[in-house]
């Protein structure tokens, strides 16, 4: 039971740290895309 429960642990905290990371890696598309449209609009308004 031991073991199951630390396995379970460990895959919970895995999936935990990689909904984080992809998370994080969206957020940063978005601002990404963000600034390049707010310079696209930039560009072309000036």
């Amino acid at each position: 039971m031991t073991y199951y429960s630390l396995l379970i642990t460990h895959y919970s905290s895995l999936i935990t740290h990689y909904s984080l990371l992809i998370t994080h890696y969206s957020l940063l598309i978005t601002h990404y895309s963000l600034l390049i449209t707010h310079y696209s609009l930039l560009i072309t308004h000036y």
